[in-house]
């Protein structure tokens, strides 16, 4: 698989994120073992390690491992594996969980692979931490663990309802058995793990992705108007791919063991119909609505709004508000 070839602003928020004030010490002449890391925030993530190893000699190695592999280079070992099955890949000192299915449109085409993934994934990536004696297991998790929010922000000690009767809450509940067996392995084989829960997260992935979010953009970018699919009152948490990363990175290296922590941009108010007005702004555009096809494999949640004061105590915060960061993505997309 091609390297993504970044544009001068990616490249500014990769730099960013590599000069934060974190102890990237702790990893320096380590080995960082990302599963999906060709997919979005795997492929950014290893920039901004890449980054390091250039302007600070970090000596960081990267291996990614996706199902098609890669072209090795730079510090990044790609190894093509399927990580359903028992894995023999090499000792790593961190361990990170990105596979996954991770839109809409997958999750209702595909809900048996939605679930072996996150699930089996998970199972193997910590034998593999158990098995080489890796130093720290993280996991990407997700806002959809918490079904229908309510109206207020939620930390993370909240447990929300999900009716897992459905195709479309494999994920969902995925989500849940994986953070529950990295709980597991640390009470009974004394795995380090931590969990970074995202919200929803955008930006100018190169790939086909059904949020509505990318959808909205997609439309944007090629001129059109803005198809709606709802009344738009929904109210999600969103984070710009820079800051996703960037709380990653911070829940890496400072999260405590055992823990979990929300990573989301800043709650501004604004409503999914909102946003989708903003966006149709930048193009000169506007937003209609299209209230009979409703998205197979939509999330049935109004709310699903985060609080994010526990990651922010470590010394993370967003530098991008949801309106800047959706600014920043269409004028990437655009000059793509």
């Amino acid at each position: 698989m091609a390297e993504i070839e970044y544009t001068a602003a990616e490249r500014a928020d990769i730099a960013r994120i590599a000069d934060l004030p974190y102890g990237y010490s702790r990893l320096k002449n380590g080995t960082v073992l990302i599963s999906g890391g060709t997919g979005f925030l795997g492929s950014f993530l290893t920039a901004v390690l890449k980054r390091r190893n250039e302007k600070y000699g970090d000596n960081i190695k990267v291996v990614c491992v996706s199902r098609r592999g890669g072209a090795d280079g730079d510090g990044v070992k790609h190894i093509a594996a399927d990580v359903t099955r028992p894995l023999d890949l090499p000792r790593a000192d961190f361990i990170i969980h990105l596979a996954s299915n991770t839109h809409p449109a997958q999750y209702a085409a595909d809900p048996v692979g939605t679930i072996e993934t996150n699930i089996l994934g998970c199972r193997n990536l910590l034998e593999l931490a158990r098995r080489v004696g890796a130093r720290r297991f993280v996991l990407a998790s997700s806002v959809e663990i918490y079904g229908n929010c309510g109206q207020t922000p939620v930390d993370e000690s909240y447990c929300g309802y999900i009716d897992c009767n459905t195709a479309r809450a494999g994920y969902n509940e995925a989500k849940r058995v994986s953070e529950s067996l990295c709980r597991a392995y640390s009470v009974q084989y004394g795995t380090d793990s931590v969990t970074a829960r995202f919200s929803r997260v955008f930006g100018a992935d190169r790939k086909a992705d059904s949020k509505a979010i990318a959808q909205f953009l997609g439309k944007a970018v090629s001129g059109e108007n803005i198809v709606m699919k709802s009344e738009g009152k929904q109210r999600f948490s969103y984070c710009y791919v820079a800051d996703a990363v960037s709380g990653l990175i911070k829940v890496l290296l400072d999260g405590k063991s055992g823990e979990a922590y929300n990573i989301s941009a800043d709650d501004d108010g604004s409503t999914l119909g909102g946003l989708a007005a903003y966006i149709a702004s930048l193009a000169g555009r506007k937003v209609v609505f299209d209230l009979e096809n409703i998205q197979q494999g939509a999330s049935a949640a109004s709310y699903a709004l985060l609080d994010c004061t526990k990651l922010k105590s470590l010394g993370w915060s967003p530098v991008y508000s949801v309106k800047d960061g959706l600014k920043a993505t269409f004028d990437i997309m655009r000059s793509l």
